[in-house]
């Protein structure tokens, strides 16, 4: 686990790695210089000997905190896990069953965030439109409705911490997306939090019954399952851009008036340790990030949603709506229609404009063709004994060696 550390760092501190390259590809957006798959470095600050001394006292007390709270951590999951499972006494009654799992969840989610130092996450309702101030959004904060089976919850995605809040504020229905088929299947909360940071799965095994988003989503409706939460970007980044979405809206017209859709967008602050988790392999990296999670005293998540009323599921959205510039004139985050995804095209420029983030080129895939190059390169495999994925469109036996290493 330090190796990767020290990988990562070293990688990271130098110009090098914007040459490097991962199946053929670049691993950095050409764009932009951006690279979302490596774990953000915080610049080093010159400190004074008063806080120099005080880091020290922190390397001392850190570890010792970070273990009393991952004990606690363990101990609240395990709790959740068996009053879950006692709850599966009332399946019977599907109703009851959800109250029973949303009240559940609520609390010890809630707690477990707290130990993650998530004491405080500010949740707001954003307007883009011009000419509304912000007394509009807090005005529909403060009677903002819950979400109801049926509704789509589009989110960005960065960590593991994203599952926990949501399932915390939601209690929904989660999904992995495969790039290959452009369908979705429901996962499990556990199965959701193990997906975080993990090589991505871009079709579906053999014998797993998937269905295309829409359908899936009205099926959530009528078993009454809870709103339906997607990541479409399909894997986990640095939460410093946004990844070209999988188009798995391209059967969606714009706009899309059969289902609600709310967009949510996740934003982490940190001024020496990121709560992303961007590379999550197997458990040492799962442990360790959480470890240093725990012994983070205080740790921000900010979350902003965008006003109902601006969503592209209102029959008074306009593409333009989407796609028009930022309110300062800026081109941040704002893309051209995208013809075989208009749907996708417009929710990833208002995302976009929700964080300040910058729309990538990269994709699901890239992140597989660099998870590839970390694989063999941090196990030491040389290139002239195997070789590196050529096409990020095709699979290779390389591909395959680096799944079953992972496995």
């Amino acid at each position: 686990m330090w190796a990767n550390t020290i990988f990562f760092t070293k990688y990271h501190s130098t110009t090098s790695w914007r040459n490097s390259r991962a199946g053929g590809q670049v691993i950095f957006d050409q764009g932009t210089g951006i690279q979302p798959f490596l774990p953000p470095v915080p610049a080093n600050a010159d400190h004074s000997p008063l806080q120099k001394a005080f880091t020290l006292v922190l390397i001392i007390v850190k570890p010792i905190a970070g273990a009393l709270k991952l004990i606690l951590v363990s101990i609240v999951a395990l709790v959740l896990i068996l009053l879950q499972t006692l709850g599966l006494v009332l399946s019977p009654l599907p109703p009851l069953h959800r109250i029973y799992s949303r009240l559940i969840s609520a609390i010890l989610l809630r707690v477990i965030l707290v130990l993650l130092g998530f004491f405080w996450i500010r949740h707001e309702v954003v307007t883009l439109k011009r000419g509304r101030g912000s007394g509009a959004s807090k005005a529909q904060s403060s009677s903002r409705k819950q979400a109801t089976s049926g509704e789509l919850i589009v989110c960005n995605w960065s960590s593991y911490i994203d599952v926990l809040y949501l399932a915390f504020r939601y209690n929904p229905v989660f999904t992995q997306i495969y790039s290959e088929t452009l369908t979705v299947r429901q996962v499990s909360l556990w199965e959701a939090l193990c997906q975080s940071g993990s090589y991505p799965d871009l079709s579906p095994p053999e014998g797993v019954e998937t269905l295309p988003l829409m359908d899936f989503v009205k099926a959530m409706y009528k078993k009454g399952a809870g709103p339906v939460v997607i990541f479409p970007e399909g894997t986990t980044t640095n939460n410093r851009a946004i990844l070209k979405f999988i188009p798995i809206f391209k059967d969606c017209s714009v706009p899309e008036t059969s289902v609600d859709i709310s967009i949510v967008a996740l934003k982490y602050d940190y001024s020496k340790f990121a709560p992303t988790f961007t590379i999550g392999l197997d458990n040492s990296y799962r442990l360790g990030h959480l470890f240093r999670t725990c012994a983070q005293f205080y740790n921000t998540l900010s979350v902003k949603s965008l006003a109902s009323d601006e969503s592209p599921s209102s029959a008074y959205f306009s593409a333009m709506d989407g796609l028009a510039s930022t309110t300062s004139g800026a081109a941040l985050g704002v893309v051209e229609p995208v013809e075989e995804d208009a749907l996708g095209g417009v929710i990833i420029n208002l995302m976009g404009r929700m964080t300040r983030f910058r729309k990538l080129g990269l994709n699901v895939k890239d992140k597989a063709d660099f998870l590839d190059y970390f694989i063999l390169r941090n196990n030491g495999i040389s290139r002239t004994k195997k070789t590196v994925v050529t096409s990020k469109t095709s699979t290779t036996t390389s591909a395959t060696a680096a799944r079953s290493k992972r496995r």
